[in-house]
């Protein structure tokens, strides 16, 4: 990174190298399309999921943005951490997009289990908490990073598709998310996340398709656009964070919902 100074103020500008991007749960859905996206704005690649047939797929059409890929499962400490030490000094990440979680059972409250509840915490914060520890040290002696979280309407609010594990664990993922904006701040590194209404990806779709008419009548009267939002556009919205120089945007959550939620 450079700065330049004006009014006694530090200006971040735009990296001279492209960004090495460490996306999770990379293989398919809205994190592929964010891959696809950030390709083709010439940035490097590094690829997970715990989905090995997948990723080697999406590695293979991504072709050589793709730095590595790692079929690893983000809340195993042990092997993220073995994984991140193959990485050359120069393919370490300077961007990580914690895309990992979700959860497409409607659930009642009175019917989950604790069980349940230690999962989506597990899938959706600890994950995006271990994935940030690991990258975060070599941003802070680089003095540039960036970390993106997918935080989900339903950390902003509640959810007609998935229950209240899922919304208590992507709301935490927000708080997470805000802590690290004010502690990293101070080492050029930014976190932002973006929480995304109904969206086409496979599981929402799977979902749509078990509700009644009537259902999905109501859904859609109370979004003001009128529709559900495509992958291509849930990705659109991600890669802003990721990129250029949004040095003075950080702590910052991006309403993606097509106006459900204003």
């Amino acid at each position: 990174m450079t700065a330049t100074e004006t009014d006694g103020c530090m200006n971040e500008t735009a990296p001279t190298t492209p960004e090495v991007v460490l996306i999770t749960a990379a293989a398919t859905g809205i994190c592929r399309e964010v891959a696809a996206q950030l390709a083709a704005h010439g940035c490097r690649l590094i690829l997970v999921d715990s989905d090995a047939v997948a990723l080697e797929t999406a590695a293979a059409e991504l072709g050589s943005a793709v730095v590595a890929s790692w079929a690893v499962d983000v809340r195993d400490e042990n092997a993220v951490r073995a994984a991140y030490a193959t990485l050359a000094a120069a393919d370490r990440p300077t961007v990580l997009v914690n895309g990992v979680g979700g959860d497409a059972r409607p659930i009642p409250v009175t019917e989950l289990d604790t069980a349940t509840v230690r999962a989506s915490f597990e899938h959706n914060l600890v994950s995006a908490f271990l994935m940030t520890q690991v990258c975060v040290p070599e941003m802070k002696e680089r003095g540039h990073g960036r970390l993106v979280f997918l935080a989900s309407i339903a950390g902003r609010t509640y959810s007609v598709f998935s229950n209240a594990a899922y919304v208590a664990a992507k709301a935490a993922v927000v708080g997470f998310m805000k802590q690290c904006s004010w502690e990293l701040a101070a080492h050029g590194i930014t976190a932002n996340a973006v929480a995304h209404g109904p969206i086409m990806t496979d599981r929402i779709e799977q979902a749509w398709a078990s509700k009644s008419d009537d259902a999905k009548h109501e859904i859609l009267s109370r979004i003001p656009l009128g529709r559900r939002g495509s992958v291509a556009e849930a990705a659109h919205f991600v890669v802003p964070f990721c990129i250029g120089a949004p040095g003075f945007a950080t702590g910052a959550v991006l309403d993606v919902n097509g106006g459900l939620m204003v």
